[in-house]
């Protein structure tokens, strides 16, 4: 007796579209892709803003976009990621504007303060204790103390609280602070130009100590080289 074979179901109307619709989908896709890659479609055009520091040469060197690539290439974190490692680019935006127009919206570091490198040298420094570049002349920033430092810049490592502080200095005394220093503890101290010396502490509870600075600015009279405990807001002493 003979076995009968089974028959293959038959592929009906609905896989032979199906497959049809992928087909051109496929076809459509590679088309579109090298349509993409054509000159007309290439980065021909580049605004940039906010940069006032690092030159518009600068950022489209170093992002590689003097190179022309086809705007369906620009990655625009990588873009960012490349502007960054310029000095004062602290972050970017880019936008597209197809068929080839790019806009980098730049923002730049803001300094808060300067310091010194182990020559002696000051340069401005950012919230995030980023050197910059040397400050011009009449700059009127805090200058940052590292006390007990061996490293080149600490203000990267373990005394970046005291770039943090200087950035959050209030309106009302700001311009009146010498340097604030940073020790090894992590103990703050303002040094005032009068001179005086305020000691924060920690980096926490800094809108409440300077209040308490502000208020023993306005109401005491202090002695040249006094030392004000604000670490505790609410027990100021006076030495």
């Amino acid at each position: 007796m003979s076995k009968s074979k089974k028959k293959k179901p038959a592929r009906g109307p609905f896989f032979r579209r199906l497959l049809t619709f992928t087909v051109v989908l496929t076809l459509l896709v590679a088309g579109g892709n090298a349509l993409l890659h054509l000159n007309y479609f290439r980065v021909q055009s580049i605004e940039i803003s906010g940069n006032t520091h690092e030159s518009a040469g600068e950022l489209i060197s170093v992002t590689g976009l003097d190179q022309n690539p086809p705007m369906i290439s620009v990655n625009s974190q990588e873009v960012t990621k490349q502007a960054r490692s310029l000095r004062w680019v602290e972050s970017m935006r880019v936008a597209r504007h197809w068929p080839h127009r790019l806009s980098l919206i730049v923002v730049e570091r803001r300094p808060v303060a300067v310091a010194a490198d182990p020559t002696g040298a000051l340069f401005l420094v950012d919230v995030h204790g980023v050197q910059l570049d040397p400050p011009s002349v009449g700059v009127n920033l805090p200058r940052l103390e590292a006390r007990g430092s061996s490293a080149p810049w600490a203000y990267r490592s373990w005394a970046r609280p005291a770039a943090r502080v200087a950035a959050r200095l209030p309106l009302a005394f700001s311009r009146q602070v010498a340097v604030v220093q940073i020790s090894r503890r992590g103990e703050i101290r303002l040094k005032m130009t009068t001179p005086v010396t305020f000691v924060l502490g920690g980096e926490s509870n800094l809108r409440e100590k300077f209040v308490a600075v502000a208020s023993v600015i306005a109401h005491q009279t202090l002695r040249r080289g006094a030392i004000v405990d604000v670490s505790v807001p609410s027990a100021v002493t006076i030495q």
